[in-house]
């Protein structure tokens, strides 16, 4: 291996082509994430180190490498702790790939598997209440087709908790109208999940899908060239309902509105309907039910009414009375 590096590249490509799809029975989305971490590496050993990704070698997969081109990314891109940790999750993945293959590589390849996730201050999650939310799904204009696609876009997203990626992905089959309205979601780790939908959000869809004549494979939600809107697409759209928003609905100007508050919109209302967390932790496709327990963390008002079932203590007037020994013990710091 080390006398041929441009194997490196081949095994990039047999990583993508075949490990990830077949072997792993990765979903796309996966794919799609572990492709983007890649090209940044690439991308940066090119430009910063002047190595040609046709060139890569073994000794170019280093720690100290991958570690800068980690925070590279964090203070040029300005990505977060968390997509840090899921570039480095990319790259350790084919590094055990290479393993797999090439066992001979691990004296060479431990140290990147040694490289820590970067621990993150966990955010409080921010939503909307009735209110904003009634807002924004009232601020696109319905006079243009991009307004009722978008009103009618976010209005399905906050109904079923939908993330970004699983929302632009959706198509035409994946909506059933009669009898009892459903969503079908392609969530991560090609694990589907179906929702109802509300009587008013059926209604919508069916004169959206009918109006505009889709076809059951055509995009449920699609941009102005017919095919399915981008992550970055939606956000953008948000951002501009969202200011258009806060001039009816001020205390919109004081939060950071992304499609997935949406997503904390819908759960928080959920918890605050008083469905259980197991049932929310389902409706929001997560794996896990501690991912879940954040909203019942960050809930302030549900903190505020248990607060509000403890007595507030009376106690009586004390003053601590050191010991001698105590003093003593102070004095000789």
């Amino acid at each position: 291996m080390k006398n041929q590096p441009l194997s490196i590249a081949h095994y990039i490509k047999r990583f993508f082509a075949e490990y990830l799809p077949s072997h792993r029975n990765c979903s796309p989305h996966t794919i799609a994430s572990y492709s983007v971490a890649l090209r940044l590496f690439l991308v940066y050993l090119r430009e910063r180190k002047k190595i040609a990704p046709a060139k890569l070698a073994v000794r170019d997969l280093s720690a100290g490498n991958i570690m800068e081109f980690l925070n590279e990314i964090q203070a040029s891109r300005r990505n977060g702790t968390g997509t840090r940790n899921v570039r480095l999750a990319a790259i350790r993945s084919f590094v055990n790939y290479l393993l797999l293959l090439e066992p001979a590589l691990t004296s060479e390849l431990q140290a990147v598997l040694a490289i820590p996730v970067k621990r993150d201050t966990r955010r409080v999650l921010d939503f909307l209440t009735r209110e904003e939310l009634d807002a924004v799904l009232a601020a696109p204009q319905e006079a243009t087709w991009s307004g009722k696609r978008d009103r009618i876009l976010y209005t399905v997203m906050y109904n079923s908790g939908a993330r970004v990626s699983e929302i632009v992905a959706a198509k035409v089959s994946d909506v059933k109208l009669n009898p009892g309205a459903t969503l079908r979601l392609h969530g991560k780790g090609r694990k589907d999940r179906v929702l109802p939908l509300w009587k008013s959000t059926a209604k919508n869809l069916g004169q959206w899908i009918a109006g505009n004549r889709l076809e059951a494979d055509a995009p449920l939600f699609a941009n102005a060239r017919g095919a399915h809107m981008t992550r970055s697409g939606v956000e953008k759209r948000l951002r501009e309902a969202v200011r258009a928003a806060r001039e009816k609905c001020p205390s919109l100007k004081s939060k950071r509105v992304s499609p997935h508050t949406l997503r904390h919109t819908t759960a928080m209302h959920l918890l605050h309907s008083g469905v259980d967390i197991t049932l929310i932790a389902m409706w929001l496709g997560h794996e896990s039910i501690e991912t879940t327990h954040i909203y019942m963390t960050t809930d302030l008002a549900m903190k505020e009414k248990a607060l509000q079932a403890l007595q507030s203590p009376t106690p009586g007037k004390f003053r601590f009375q050191p010991n001698d020994e105590l003093i003593a013990f102070l004095e000789s710091l």
